[in-house]
């Protein structure tokens, strides 16, 4: 009778036991589990919100015509409060083909005629002739601009998203305008994106607004889960800085998961409060640069964390990409990870760093990044992935802040050989035919899909 009894115990022990395990094992089936080091201020600070984004929120802290592409047919147009004037859309334009006169910014040079298969010839054609009158002599920012400004008014006009503006509020605006009168925020405050696509994957998407107590900033953060998205499955997350820029790239990412071309996975993009210009370099390099600790710190032990507690991340297989200035804080990020307890990240895209620009080389430590921050002095090996990627042509684009500072790809290649030196495997150099920042959106979606 004892035996009996001692039996049938052991045996309800071991049931115990067996849904104990199991139970303590839901919700951390991935290995790195999170652990929330976020402030009580900074919990109360931070909330999940409707999508705002849409509503293009930072028209509220702009002038009036910041926020839209307004248009007179024939005349001219102000896109996000830069003036723009030439080459205009045909009448009627679609997006198909057509001809217009360009006219170039060298003064010496004679107008010629654009004519175009359809909106993307267009935009090569363009390309082209901008870069025909920098190699002549023309500052390579305006021109830069300039593209930038055209190409925003044939994408309004194409979607039929642009304004009417009384042709006297034009006259006004211009001589403010040219006088110095006019805070257009920096070439106006708003976000690259395709409305129609981002409202046709609206459900899947839902933003954030994020308190760091240590920067004392806020971020958007948006979070877009993948077509079919299962709630108990774990998924890798492809994180990217500067949301301004990658915001846009969220929706063809998620047509090729759609399509079956990229592996389900969570995209987050992060960016500052709609009250503050994204586009500001210097903006940018207080957080990217100067403020890199404060930042990994607010990523890895905040961000993360705070999002695992609604989504499951695979951190063995999610991605912290940067470009530009903020490849120069993914490059940061990927030899400071090991001085974390949580480690959200296996894999690095570092985009063109700039080692160069004056708002790095002003930081004090700057220097610190010609040996990976001390990152082999701490430890014998390295067991992170690296993609590390430029344009073949953007030596050209900055030339003049190089000084006696290695050129973007000057510094891919130095950067290339003391990972070598070091006997790093696990790292990838691939160099696009582009200028600094055209090749990056094509290059996301190849990273996504060559994991299929």
């Amino acid at each position: 009778m004892c035996n009996g009894v001692i039996k049938r115990t052991a045996a309800v022990i071991a049931v115990i036991q067996l849904l104990l395990t199991m139970t303590s094992c839901i919700g951390r089936d991935y290995k790195n589990v999170l652990i929330n080091k976020m402030t009580e201020a900074e919990k109360e600070r931070s909330s999940k919100t409707e999508l705002q984004i849409l509503d293009e929120p930072w028209n509220e802290y702009t002038n009036d015509f910041a926020g839209n592409v307004y248009y007179i047919e024939g005349l001219g147009a102000l896109v996000y409060g830069s003036p723009c004037f030439d080459p205009l859309p045909p009448e009627g334009y679609d997006g198909g083909a057509g001809s217009v006169i360009y006219r170039h910014l060298i003064q010496d040079k004679d107008p010629e005629e654009i004519v175009f298969e359809d909106y993307e010839d267009f935009k090569e054609q363009l390309s082209e002739l901008i870069e025909e009158d920098i190699k002549a002599g023309y500052p390579r920012v305006p021109a830069e601009e300039h593209f930038d400004d055209i190409i925003g008014l044939y994408d309004a006009y194409i979607a039929g998203e642009t304004q009417d503006i009384d042709r006297d509020d034009l006259e006004v605006y211009l001589e403010q305008y040219w006088a110095g009168e006019v805070d257009t925020g920096s070439d106006g405050m708003y976000w690259e994106m395709d409305k129609e696509k981002v409202e046709a994957i609206r459900d899947s998407i839902t933003e954030y607004h994020i308190y760091d107590e240590e920067l004392d900033l806020g971020f958007v953060v948006h979070v877009t889960t993948p077509p079919k998205y299962d709630a108990d499955t774990v998924y890798p997350a492809l994180v990217m800085t500067d949301a301004v820029w990658r915001f846009k790239d969220v929706t063809e990412i998620y047509q090729a998961m759609e399509e079956g071309r990229a592996e389900p996975q969570i995209l987050i993009t992060i960016g500052f409060e709609y009250d503050i210009d994204d586009w500001d370099n210097e903006v940018r390099s207080n957080i990217l640069c100067d403020h890199k600790k404060e930042f990994l710190d607010f990523i890895t032990d905040n961000l993360m964390p705070y999002l695992s507690e609604a989504y499951r991340f695979d951190t063995d297989s999610s991605t912290l990409f940067g470009h530009s200035q903020g490849g120069v804080f993914a490059h940061y990020a990927a030899f400071n990870y090991d001085r974390y307890e949580n480690k959200p990240f296996k894999n690095y895209i570092i985009g063109s760093p700039t080692f160069w620009t004056p708002y790095f080389t002003d930081v004090s430590d700057y220097e610190d990044y010609k040996d990976e921050y001390g990152y082999f002095e701490r430890n014998d090996t390295y067991d992170r992935n690296i993609l590390i990627t430029a344009g073949d042509k953007e030596d050209e684009d900055y030339e003049e802040y190089y000084g006696d500072n290695d050129s973007t790809l000057e510094g891919v290649e130095h950067l290339t050989e003391r990972l070598n030196t070091y006997g790093v495997t696990t790292f990838e150099v691939k160099i696009y035919e582009s200028h600094h920042y055209q090749y990056v959106s094509d290059m996301l979606i190849e990273y996504v899909c060559d994991k299929v």
